[in-house]
C-alpha cells in the first residue's frame, strides 16, 4: 500500500512559480504583460507563458513537465509548505489544475511488541 498527496495550485501560483523559476534559472522573461498560461496536456505537460509587448506582439516562455514540476517544489518550500524529501513528485493536471501529485515511499510498518508482562524470574 502507497500513500499519495495532492497539492493543486491556482493559476495565479503556477504563474508565480514559474516567473520565480525562470528568474533562478537566469532566462529572460519577455517584457510586457502576462497573459493567461496556456497547459499542453501533452503527453509530456507543457506549460506557456505568453507575454504580450507595447506593440501587441506576443512572445512566450515554455516550460517542460520536469521544470514546471521543480518549480512548483520551490514555490512550496519558499511557502514553508512542508514536503516528503523521499516521495516521487509528479505534475498532473487534474480538473483543469496543475497539480504536484507525491507518491510516498513504502513504509514497512514496525514490529509489534508483546503486550504481555515480562515474567519475573527470582
Amino acid at each position: 500500500m502507497r500513500e499519495m498527496r495532492a497539492i493543486s495550485f491556482t493559476d495565479r501560483e503556477l504563474t508565480s512559480a514559474l516567473v520565480q523559476f525562470a528568474g533562478r534559472l537566469r532566462r529572460q522573461l519577455p517584457s510586457g504583460t502576462l497573459e493567461d498560461t496556456r497547459i499542453d496536456l501533452g503527453p509530456p505537460v507543457r506549460i506557456t507563458l505568453p507575454v504580450r509587448d507595447d506593440y501587441g506582439e506576443v512572445r512566450t516562455l515554455s516550460f517542460e513537465e520536469t521544470e514546471v514540476a521543480a518549480a512548483l517544489v520551490q514555490f512550496c518550500m519558499d511557502r514553508k509548505v512542508r514536503l516528503p524529501a523521499r516521495g516521487e513528485k509528479v505534475l498532473k493536471i487534474i480538473a483543469g489544475q496543475p497539480t504536484l501529485v507525491i507518491w510516498l515511499p513504502d513504509v514497512v510498518p514496525p514490529p509489534r511488541k508483546s503486550l504481555q508482562r515480562p515474567v519475573r524470574r527470582p
